[in-house]
């Protein structure tokens, strides 16, 4: 007996086909949104470690004052990284015990040499690649944007005035 041997072709229909696409284009769409958001994410997770390591810093550098001595005002105490002025304690974001003046970022926070970098009497902009830095007699700010960073809203602060200091991080506009 003679088998006859039936060949058909296996495949899609044109309605699979579409069901397929419109289910992949839906996935698409919802997932989108999630992987878009990865260097917003990126940049927070960033200022937040720039925080960290901000507070760590003034936490050991207001135990070598109190430990020197330097519970005072405008008291210089001598640091692992050299003369720095410190107020009640703390470490000032601007110290004028060095000449040329030093701050609090540039000193103790260490990033490497910068891309660029502006300093006169009152403040100091440096930008290290996408990081940008600014610092005056009061605040020191660390994150993403330009200037002084307000405008920005991505960055991690040391504020520190005559009757406090603080740690902050604001992260609005990153």
């Amino acid at each position: 007996m003679l088998g006859i041997a039936v060949l058909y072709s296996k495949g899609f229909t044109l309605v699979e086909l579409v069901v397929v696409i419109v289910i992949l284009g839906i996935l698409s769409v919802t997932a989108a949104p999630k992987f878009l958001n990865f260097t917003s994410d990126a940049k927070r997770a960033t200022v937040q470690g720039f925080l960290g390591a901000m507070s760590a810093q003034v936490s050991m550098l207001n135990a070598t004052a109190m430990i020197a001595g330097g519970s005072g005002n405008d008291v210089n105490v001598q640091t692992d990284y050299g003369l720095y002025q410190f107020w009640r304690g703390y470490p000032e974001t601007k110290s004028e015990a060095t000449n040329p003046n030093r701050y609090f970022i540039q000193t103790f926070i260490n990033l490497g040499t910068p891309t660029s970098e502006t300093v006169n009497n009152s403040t100091r902009v440096a930008t290290h690649g996408d990081v940008s830095v600014y610092e005056s007699n009061g605040v020191s700010r660390i994150g993403y944007g330009s200037g002084n960073l307000g405008a920005g809203q991505c960055y991690a602060q040391y504020l520190h005035t005559g009757s406090t200091e603080s740690l902050t991080v604001v992260t609005d506009g990153c």
